[in-house]
């Protein structure tokens, strides 16, 4: 007979390809995946996303760390109470609630600069 699996740590990523966020605790259900995981991804140009009708798209379609490396470099934070993303890069802080438009694009102008070479259309 096989030992109990023991967690010893679970983290999640609030936006797909940046930081991870430990979890102290968590309710986790069978079949569901872990909550606030991956509530948003940066797009790397136009994939078909409809948020009218969001559903399941190929990760890649977005930035990743997989591929985009450089995202590794990057320090975020996100507060799910106001949907607030901080990035911290070379002495530089950009924010924004990603639920405004003016708070994305100034997620998007930060990415469009830090990620030109990457990128396959506008972020």
């Amino acid at each position: 007979m096989f030992p109990m699996a023991k967690i010893q740590a679970i983290y999640r990523y609030p936006i797909k390809g940046l930081s991870p966020e430990p979890l102290h605790r968590v309710a986790l259900t069978p079949g569901d995946t872990v909550p606030g995981d991956r509530l948003y991804a940066i797009e790397n140009g136009p994939s078909g996303f409809d948020a009218a009708a969001p559903g399941y798209l190929w990760k890649m379609h977005f930035l990743m760390l997989m591929k985009n490396e450089r995202l590794a470099r990057l320090r975020t934070a996100f507060d799910q109470a106001s949907h607030s993303l901080t990035i911290l890069y070379g002495g530089r802080e950009v924010s924004g609630d990603l639920r405004t438009k003016e708070g994305r694009a100034a997620i998007e102008d930060f990415f469009a600069e830090y990620c030109a070479n990457e990128l396959r259309g506008p972020p």
